[in-house]
């Protein structure tokens, strides 16, 4: 048996090194040069950036804040009444949980859970901060 790639495999092997290549530089490339995206958790870019997209006068931008507003304020009627259900179900599911990890993993899981708890409330502080 001959060790030595034939021309045919060696070229078969070349270009799909360079297919490899020319995507992963091309991914990296529209990654550095691609717009920004807005940030879905971000209300005040979100609506920023419908506005300008959509070019709205500013009677509409006006229009569409107040629906903006008036689905927030139903949004928190809901998860008030939502709110104490889905706490109920997350708890269950950490008693669960802690039932099979060592005494070392549950104060390890118990840190993660405040880190998240924190982390938690620092979002939803800046989110209810006054704009």
């Amino acid at each position: 048996m001959n060790s030595t790639p034939r021309p045919k495999s060696l070229a078969m092997m070349f270009m799909l090194g360079a297919f490899l290549t020319g995507g992963a530089v091309g991914f990296a490339a529209e990654r550095a040069v691609a717009k920004p995206v807005v940030l879905l958790n971000d209300e005040k870019s979100v609506r920023e950036e419908l506005a300008r997209e959509l070019r709205l006068s500013e009677e509409q931008k006006v229009v569409m804040d107040s629906a903006w507003d008036w689905r927030r304020a139903r949004n928190r009627e809901i998860m008030a009444v939502v709110r104490p259900a889905l706490d109920s179900v997350r708890d269950s599911a950490r008693v669960r949980m802690m039932a099979v990890l060592s005494e070392e993993q549950k104060e390890t899981f118990r840190k993660l859970i405040e880190r998240n708890q924190r982390l938690a409330d620092s979002a939803n502080k800046a989110r209810n901060a006054p704009k």
